[in-house]
């Protein structure tokens, strides 16, 4: 004999939409009602809390189902498409453009064509184009007139020479700069590179301003698929009576509820058994994902308060004044499994007087003095990096000593690893000359 535990399908579901994002579980949500008739999605008022869904007169399940597909937004255009509209606006030869768009399909979301001559010739052998070596580099030569410049380069660099105008007056300069010297530059030896070129230090300085113009990724420029803005799930107002409101954001999301079409269908014993027992199916899995979206809320909501109300300086004082927090004490202070609370706030964002946030910020394990939040530590040591004089930039010991003064005492390794992590560069990088 023995004793087990087993996640039925409807626990699972509930999980997996527990610890979806706002925007996955948008597009769950989408794809669950395409995929089922008897689920409800409807937008909601942006501007107006959540509605209840209004009942609505029957209408066959199938006709509804078929209008909310052709309602939902076409999908984005990448780099190949945007890429393919001017091809179609040349006038080449059919081989020619049958060369050209080969060459546009090899495109990566880069902008870049990362294959050399040789493999793009057998590539090209294997789909059966006609023609060889001068047929390509015709073809490379109206892929590298297309905009923005630099579409077709072989990687970054390239990329860059290729934006440069020959015209310019300093255009031996720049590409000089491009083919000898980045990685001088990378390393901050400007004065190196000013005695090799014959140049002054503010010449040199005024050529990589220029360099920061170009675009290393010319693709991203046809790419429209840009990230979506953060829309919070949670957001903690204060009142008109001073204390602070802690609700789940629903009028950004969309509403679920059952078909009603599909409800009376399923109970109407006028038909077949085997129509009543296939639509009772989809209601019981439709039910599963409405009940589960709910509770999705109400473990977002109890999670949340209890958060801040640990968190409750910072709301007043805002970000240096996070008290250490772990997950496992919320988890015992709300009665819930520290796994679940870990799953409730994976990809969730807050929306607080000081910013939105991700809700994993708000834990955080002590400092070195234990009573200070390690990203505040962490805080406080780029400030005393950004107040530094540039033309004598503070080493990691100088650190340590400036926050001993402030009252924390760190480690340099501890100091070297916020630096790291904060994206500054060694004090050698950060000289300005």
């Amino acid at each position: 004999m023995g004793q087990e535990m087993l996640l039925l399908p409807r626990m699972l579901q509930s999980i997996q939409i527990l610890q979806l994002p706002g925007l996955e579980l948008d597009a769950y949500l989408r794809e669950a009602a395409e995929e089922n008739e008897a689920l409800v999605v409807e937008e909601p008022e942006r501007d107006e809390p959540l509605a209840p869904l209004r009942p609505r007169a029957p209408r066959d399940a199938s006709e509804r189902h078929d209008e909310w597909l052709q309602n939902q937004p076409d999908r984005k255009h990448g780099v190949v498409d945007a890429l393919e509209e001017q091809l179609a606006l040349l006038d080449l030869e059919p081989r020619s453009m049958r060369w050209v768009s080969f060459l546009v399909a090899s495109i990566d979301e880069r902008g870049f064509l990362p294959f050399s001559d040789d493999e793009l010739l057998a590539r090209a052998n294997a789909e059966g184009l006609e023609g060889g070596c001068d047929e390509l580099q015709s073809a490379l030569a109206v892929l590298h007139g297309f905009e923005p410049r630099g579409i077709g380069a072989r990687n970054a660099i390239d990329a860059l020479l290729c934006q440069l105008d020959p015209q310019d007056r300093d255009y031996a300069a720049l590409r000089r700069l491009l083919q000898e010297f980045l990685g001088d530059i990378a390393k901050n030896r400007l004065p190196t590179v000013a005695k090799a070129m014959g140049l002054e230090l503010s010449e040199i300085r005024a050529l990589i301003a220029r360099l920061g113009e170009l675009d290393p990724r010319p693709g991203a420029q046809l790419d429209d698929q840009a990230a979506p803005g953060i829309v919070p799930d949670v957001v903690v107002e204060r009142t008109p009576d001073g204390t602070w409101e802690v609700r789940v954001e629903r009028s950004a999301w969309p509403a679920v509820g059952l078909d009603p079409g599909v409800t009376q269908l399923a109970g109407d014993k006028r038909q077949d058994r085997g129509v009543r027992s296939y639509l009772r199916g989809k209601l019981d899995r439709a039910r599963w994902i409405v009940e589960a979206v709910e509770h999705r809320g109400r473990t977002l909501v109890q999670i949340s308060q209890a958060l801040f109300r640990h968190q409750h300086a910072f709301l007043e004082q805002g970000h240096g004044h996070l008290a250490p927090l772990r997950m496992t004490d919320l988890a015992a202070d709300v009665g819930l499994h520290v796994s679940t609370v870990s799953r409730a706030v994976a990809g969730k964002f807050v929306q607080t007087p000081w910013g939105i946030l991700p809700l994993r910020h708000f834990f955080q394990a002590a400092g070195s003095d234990g009573d200070t939040a390690r990203d505040d530590v962490r805080e406080q040591v780029k400030r005393v990096f950004d107040a530094e004089d540039p033309t004598r930039p503070l080493s990691d010991d100088d650190v340590v000593e400036a926050m001993k003064q402030r009252g924390i005492d760190l480690a340099r390794r501890t100091v070297t690893k916020y630096r790291k992590e904060l994206g500054i560069p060694s004090s050698y990088r950060r000289r300005r000359y």
